[in-house]
């Protein structure tokens, strides 16, 4: 078989002479490999790798791609062996065409879990170290799909719903719309041939009947873009017939109506939004159907404005869909992540239409060609799809997802809880290895078990990776060890508490704490608390940290108090008409100027000024309690003064008081709350003011709220 002078001149256009003398050379190495081999159709074998170049070639694809295309059956369906690939055409094919043939471990792992499609659609993107290994992939398929009638009718269905569910969704995730839609409506021609051909005649009469309202769309198309003083490129084409096909079927025949998409492709993004508005001038839109893919791109990165319009007809308004994008995008939108190839801005934008290969810039220099390319075109297809995610086959084919840097035990607990508590051992592609090694994409992975195990290891919880498996190692420790998790929660929780400064009594003196932490974590009691600990399901810090921080930020309140009860007591009070005794304020009333107070007498610690009708006077020994009177100094101290207010349990209400105490520039020194019956809170509130009509008018604010029920002292 020889070249046509077509390829030749097409591969001359886009490749530099040392690009064009590699290809050729391919071809004429896989030539000699597959001679005598013949296709179903009757064709010589070689027809099959030349057309997948051929589609690679119309990909833009770099060398080493196109090479790869020749070549893809080479290890598999000939002699050839990996060093005449590796010494005729370097390690970058070579890993290509590996790839390739370890793909074909998923056609096996496809028929026997047809309901893991997702799983393999992954794998397929992450078997390889290099990326071009799905474009090639893809391309075979596509001739293969292409030539499909050659089959028997059994082998024909098969192939198409394995493509369907396998390599259609696979050119979605790479963004490679126009190989995608061939491939979805070679699929749909041989799934449901009835349907395929009445929904091909059904559009192809729709768009002879539409080609008048086409033109005239794109006549008043290209006038708004002239007013506006927009370059533009106008295309109109059919809607893909599965597409059609598929929307009949969610919405019904008669619902549908927009058969036609019509493309404008401009320079720059600005222009791409003056455009929309233009449009949306001209003809009425449609809610709900305007897509801004440019902010926010798919997750294959397509970019795009949609939108669907209404055109005036006699017979009625029509609906049509318009597509609106920079040339880089349209590139984009059609070849997806192979765009790669296919874009290059040098200088200023090219002006060609899509259509025009010029704009391409497609001069490509083959000695710029890096074998790590590919990995590059991996790390950019992986991001935002699953990054960190690893692919690995059972012994029975199953398809199993980890995170990335997962063990063989990470494997097991994700088959079975069973699986992981017996295991002992495993064999990753039938060598035996330590459980500690490390899974990639594409691993076999058997796991070793044994009777007689006593379950995992608590250092099992350092070196896995997944959830899952950390989940159930910690299950297993609080079901089967309910009294040493119970010793080790202790100690672990002793040891915490003591590196703080306290013993782990002390802390859980505190009632209301612990009854927050219990609710927290639903756990009924204080055994319950060490098992947690002990298996590792709670840390220390998780458990006491609101203990410590608690007890260590009363300490400071208490010490701040003090400090500013002791500036305060030579002044503001009159002890029986003295002014220089040691005197402080009782916490429990917060008396302030304007209040009526009195004193008593402490032992050692001098005199305590409370509210005249605190609470706590009835308890105290009277013949201790003395006359005080606030002197005339008492204006110019900052008292702090607690009030409580009684609010519906409603959004705001917090942020509501909040402001009526800003507003009279007072400051808080604290506010907490506690949830009474029903849908009542009562707020604890503490402020620091100079007066008791400084306070009562902002209480009369705080009363005044709408969600407020009550405020008293």
């Amino acid at each position: 078989m020889k070249l046509e002078q077509k390829f030749l001149d097409e591969i001359n256009r886009i490749y530099d002479l040392d690009a064009q003398r590699l290809i050729i050379k391919a071809f004429n190495f896989a030539d000699q490999k597959h001679s005598g081999q013949m296709r179903d159709s009757g064709e010589e074998y070689i027809t099959h790798p030349y057309q997948v170049a051929k589609i690679l070639v119309g990909m833009q694809a770099d060398v080493t791609t196109v090479v790869s295309g020749f070549l893809h059956d080479c290890l598999e369906d000939t002699e050839c062996s990996e060093n005449e690939i590796l010494n005729s055409f370097g390690g970058a094919v070579l890993n290509i065409l590996k790839g390739m043939a370890k793909i074909e471990l998923i056609k096996e792992a496809r028929i026997k879990n047809i309901e893991e499609n997702e799983n393999l659609r992954k794998m397929f993107l992450t078997l390889s170290k290099d990326a071009r290994v799905a474009f090639v992939k893809l391309a075979d398929r596509l001739h293969n799909m292409q030539t499909l009638e050659f089959k028997a009718r059994e082998k024909q269905v098969k192939i198409a719903k394995e493509t369907l569910d396998i390599y259609v969704p696979l050119a979605e995730r790479l963004g490679m719309n126009n190989l995608k839609h061939d491939l979805e409506d070679l699929c749909f021609r041989y799934i449901f041939p009835t349907d395929y051909v009445e929904t091909k005649k059904y559009l192809e009469e729709y768009y002879q009947k539409s080609q008048k309202i086409s033109d005239n769309i794109n006549s008043k198309i290209k006038l708004m873009a002239k007013e506006a003083g927009i370059e533009v490129q106008t295309q109109h084409r059919l809607k893909s017939a599965f597409g059609v096909f598929r929307k009949w079927q969610i919405k019904g025949k008669n619902s549908v109506f927009d058969y036609i998409a019509h493309r404008i492709i401009v320079k720059d993004v600005k222009d791409c939004y003056a455009m929309l508005g233009a449009v949306h001038n001209q003809w009425k839109p449609v809610e709900g159907r305007i897509k801004d893919y440019i902010a926010k791109p798919k997750k294959n990165l397509y970019r795009s404005l949609h939108t669907t319009v209404l055109y005036p007809t006699e017979q009625g308004e029509i609906p049509f869909e318009i597509q609106i994008r920079t040339e880089e995008m349209h590139i984009y939108c059609e070849y997806g992540m192979a765009a790669h190839w296919m874009y290059k801005e040098s200088g200023s934008q090219a002006t060609q239409t899509a259509g025009n290969s010029a704009m391409y810039n497609l001069k490509k220099d083959a000695k710029a060609e890096t074998e790590d390319q590919g990995e590059d075109f991996l790390q950019i297809i992986k991001t935002g799809f699953y990054s960190n995610k690893i692919f690995v086959f059972s012994p029975n084919f199953n398809v199993i997802e980890l995170p990335e840097g997962s063990i063989p035990i990470d494997f097991a607990y994700a088959i079975h809880s069973n699986l992981g508590n017996r295991c002992v051992g495993a064999r990753i592609n039938g060598k035996m290895v330590q459980l500690t090694t490390k899974l990639q994409t594409g691993d076999m992975v058997e796991i070793i078990t044994s009777t007689s195990s006593k379950g995992p290891s608590r250092d099992w919880l350092k070196i896995v990776k997944s959830r899952e498996a950390i989940s159930k190692i910690k299950a297993f420790f609080k079901k089967e060890r309910r009294e040493e998790n119970i010793k080790i929660g202790r100690e672990i929780l002793e040891e915490y508490a003591k590196n703080n400064g306290y013993t782990l009594s002390k802390l859980f003196e505190d009632k209301n704490t612990l009854a927050e932490i219990q609710k927290k974590y639903h756990l009924a009691t204080l055994e319950e608390i060490f098992i947690v600990v002990g298996y590792g399901g709670l840390t220390s810090a998780q458990v006491l940290g609101k203990f410590v921080t608690k007890i260590k930020q009363e300490a400071r309140r208490q010490k701040k108090y003090e400090n500013m009860s002791s500036k305060r007591t030579n002044e503001g009070v009159m002890i029986g008409g003295h002014s220089d005794l040691l005197k402080k304020f009782a916490k429990c009333c917060n008396p302030i100027p304007g209040d009526e107070i009195v004193g008593y007498v402490s032992r050692g610690k001098g005199v305590t000024v409370h509210r005249a009708d605190c609470a706590s006077l009835s308890i105290l020994e009277k013949e201790r309690i003395i006359k005080t009177d606030w002197n005339n100094n008492s204006s110019n101290e900052w008292y702090d003064a607690s009030f409580k207010v009684i609010v519906k349990n409603s959004v705001g209400v917090l942020a509501s008081i909040s402001n009526k105490i800003a507003e009279n520039k007072i400051d808080i020194n604290y506010i907490s709350s506690d949830s009474k019956a029903g849908e009542e809170v009562v707020i604890s509130i503490g402020v620091k003011i100079k007066s008791r009509e400084q306070l009562t008018e902002v209480i009369n604010k705080i009363r005044a709220l709408s969600d407020v029920y009550d405020v008293y002292r």
